[in-house]
């Protein structure tokens, strides 16, 4: 419970005019052609395994409609978390992948994203990998349907 708060308290800690990065508006219908439903975190989604909540939003907030998917594209993130290039780095990528499940999405904030951003890139680009133009820090959910 503790670390379910510390979790939902890093992500909403942002300035109005850095939370509306990530925010956009979000309905109980069909997003992406499913209804959001709360899920279990399975133990074999390693990146967000005990991150501070066991239940989370699918279809997720990069669009992930199946928890295949998103095992499959969060494996790789795994790797980064364990490099420790900012103490936010799972917070940050898991908000996104394993969204806590509320009866309103929690969406990280631009500053959270350009700290673990600027602090993980070297890292990233050390092995050749460039920050990927999904969690492009100016990005914003403008795709999803209003409320």
């Amino acid at each position: 419970m503790i670390r379910m708060v510390v979790t939902v308290a890093l992500l909403s800690a942002c300035r109005a005019s850095e939370y509306e990065y990530w925010h956009g508006p979000y309905s109980a219908g069909p997003i992406y052609g499913k209804s959001p439903q709360c899920v279990g975190i399975p133990e074999d989604l390693r990146l967000c395994h005990g991150v501070g909540y066991s239940d989370m939003l699918l279809p997720n907030l990069l669009e992930h409609e199946t928890m295949e998917e998103v095992k499959q594209q969060a494996s790789s993130w795994v790797p980064l978390v364990h490099k420790k290039c900012h103490p936010g780095t799972q917070v940050f990528l898991c908000s996104l992948f394993a969204p806590v499940c509320l009866d309103r999405p929690i969406y990280p904030c631009r500053k959270l994203c350009e700290v673990v951003r600027d602090g993980c890139t070297p890292i990233m680009e050390a092995f050749g990998y460039p920050w990927p133009e999904m969690l492009t820090c100016t990005k914003s959910f403008s795709h999803l349907p209003s409320m």
